[in-house]
């Protein structure tokens, strides 16, 4: 069943937008959240909040009311994106949710800690001061959209009018997105406005998480017989998970370059075979969206 705990956490950064600081190795945060430029318009952020949730680091942006998609406006959107440790973290939490949301009694749940937990945080954030209580919640069936994205509508009767929500649910790289779109009281969401969303979340997760190479390697160390060359892999945008290494053996200008069989590391110790040659060093960048290469510079020519 999908983890109370983490939603609900989550739930309550919505209402606190307290910030802290996010992880260096992660693209920034306004990369993995919906932007103003996503909407069609009136898009304006009301708070951001970087933090960290039972473990996992978590990135959300408010949007005050009037932010439209289409023709209609929203009364509120939230953005999130939860970071996992790696990508297969995300696919399962991503599909625990699928699953659950496609049971009675899944269903029920999430509309219940969305719905409820949403409308007692908003009455939170104004202090106790806000009229606004449930009284009762429904929940449609979930639409599956693409081999990672789940939309789910859910409606709440409250003591102010019905509110109208939609959950929009993806799942790029090592990141698990949702976000909730909420009518004004009383008033339905615009058809596709809900898929729109999606589509967006999916966009910036994916330009986010697509490797490319910034600073080309480099190799430290000194090109003579029996010494050790180390790859540096040099800078990366797109939060690659994993390098490979490949060294070549070159002419003495650095170009005829042959791959050196078993050489796939990132230290490579030069041989008698490299006399007279020189070396340079592939990287591979590599996730789960895509991955790039990039080549070092030619070491000097190696001497015995």
């Amino acid at each position: 069943m999908v983890r109370r705990a983490l939603v609900v956490a989550v739930i309550t950064a919505v209402c606190a937008g307290a910030a802290r600081g996010a992880s260096a190795r992660l693209p920034p945060s306004s990369a993995l959240v919906l932007a103003p430029s996503d909407f069609k318009s009136g898009a304006v952020v009301q708070s951001e909040t970087n933090t960290s949730v039972s473990g996992k680091q978590l990135f959300l942006r408010v949007f005050k009311a009037g932010a439209r998609f289409g023709s209609k406006s929203l009364a509120t959107v939230v953005s999130v994106a939860l970071v996992e440790p790696d990508a297969s973290t995300a696919q399962f939490d991503f599909g625990d949710f699928e699953l659950s949301a496609k049971t009675k009694s899944g269903r029920h749940e999430i509309a219940q800690i969305w719905a409820l937990g949403f409308v007692k945080g908003l009455k939170l954030a104004s202090g106790g001061r806000n009229p606004l209580k449930s009284e009762k919640f429904t929940v449609g069936l979930p639409t599956d959209v693409g081999p990672a994205g789940m939309l789910l509508p859910i409606s709440d009767k409250t003591t102010l009018g019905t509110l109208h929500m939609s959950l929009a649910i993806a799942d790029v790289d090592r990141v698990f997105s949702i976000v909730l779109l909420m009518g004004e009281p009383n008033a339905a969401l615009a058809p596709g406005d809900a898929r729109s969303a999606l589509t967006a979340a999916e966009k910036r997760l994916a330009t986010a998480f697509t490797v490319a190479n910034t600073a080309a390697p480099t190799i430290s160390g000194s090109a003579v017989v029996g010494q050790t060359l180390t790859a540096d892999a040099g800078t990366w945008t797109g939060a690659p998970s994993s390098f490979g290494y490949s060294w070549s053996r070159c002419d003495a200008t650095g170009a005829s370059c042959r791959p050196i069989a078993g050489a796939t590391t990132a230290a490579y110790q030069v041989g008698a075979a490299d006399t007279g040659s020189t070396l340079i060093v592939g990287v591979t960048g590599a996730n789960s969206v895509g991955s790039a290469s990039a080549t070092s510079a030619a070491t000097s020519v190696v001497g015995s």
